[in-house]
């Protein structure tokens, strides 16, 4: 089993999400195959792969590293098909889970509201649809490390204001904004933010089956644990929504509402998102584990 990982080589014993997956996958018994840190082409990621062995008996794969591009991750998922690794998502799958407007058809009445605007044209007729206030991302990320008022919009004119201001950063929107319909989430406020800390828990799991899931947001207070029926009802909708997408390794950011209903909030590749509350080492165990046992094709 193959680790593409972007962390520094050797890893430090402390570090952010990518140095913990990176230990702990190896410590699991995956390769560790080293990638440049900072690639702005996709030539220096493609270097270290062009020098593996090919396989003879195809070999499953894991990348953790930060966002790619489409066309890199599709050159990066070629150039390991062709030394006879498979990446455990393929490009089309990948990009089901990272990007919320790939994800939504099939998610629909699992999550809040959603309209997709590519133009401030359509703005009027999003707010129609999913009222106001508003939450705005783009499609791959939101703007939360800003602040909420980069994220919520009360009239039509902030609305326009946060869709323009997700659609000029193409790292967050990839040309598309989300505007969504503001779901009444349980919520703690914490002193060291504005943004509503939301009773939120992040999945990871393979092939609909969760490996592992844990808190999202990094506070701790009272509402943090969950009993044995909120955890049996997490994970049920957490396999409800795996079984509508195509990712086998998937992960599913999911919230209780006011009313103690839950939803899912959004999707991601675990690949490039990090570990919230979830303990590395069993996660990575259970994924070796099952990545092993699966035949490549």
């Amino acid at each position: 089993m193959l680790l593409l990982t972007q962390a520094p080589d050797p890893p430090p014993e402390d570090g952010d999400d990518i140095v913990a997956s990176t230990r702990a996958a190896v410590a699991a018994g995956f390769t560790a195959l080293h990638l440049p840190t900072d690639a702005d082409h996709r030539g220096d990621l493609l270097g270290p792969i062009a020098a593996l062995t090919r396989r003879q008996v195809r070999e499953p794969a894991v990348w953790i590293g930060t966002i790619p591009e489409p066309a890199t991750y599709r050159a990066v998922y070629d150039a390991l098909r062709d030394r006879g690794i498979d990446l455990v998502n393929d490009p089309e799958q990948h990009l089901q889970a990272m990007e919320f407007d790939r994800a939504y058809p099939r998610l629909a009445e699992l999550t809040p509201t959603s309209v997709v605007v590519t133009d401030l044209a359509e703005v009027e007729a999003a707010a129609a649809v999913v009222g106001l206030p508003a939450f705005v991302k783009g499609a791959v990320l939101s703007r939360k490390h800003l602040g909420w008022r980069h994220c919520v919009a009360a009239t039509l004119s902030e609305l326009r204001e946060r869709v323009a201001a997700v659609l000029r950063s193409p790292f967050h929107s990839r040309g598309r904004a989300i505007v969504r319909t503001l779901a009444p989430l349980r919520h703690h406020r914490v002193a060291a933010t504005d943004v509503p800390i939301a009773r939120e828990y992040r999945v990871f799991l393979h092939r609909g089956e969760p490996l592992a899931h844990g808190y999202y947001w990094p506070y701790f207070h009272d509402f943090v644990a969950l009993s044995p029926a909120e955890e049996a009802e997490l994970l049920t909708l957490a396999r409800r929504a795996a079984a509508r997408l195509d990712a086998p390794l998937l992960s599913l950011d999911i919230a209780q509402l006011e009313s103690g209903a839950w939803v899912v909030i959004e999707a991601g590749d675990p690949q490039f998102f990090g570990l919230s509350f979830i303990a590395p080492r069993p996660l990575w165990r259970r994924l070796a584990d099952r990545v092993s046992h699966t035949t490549c094709s």
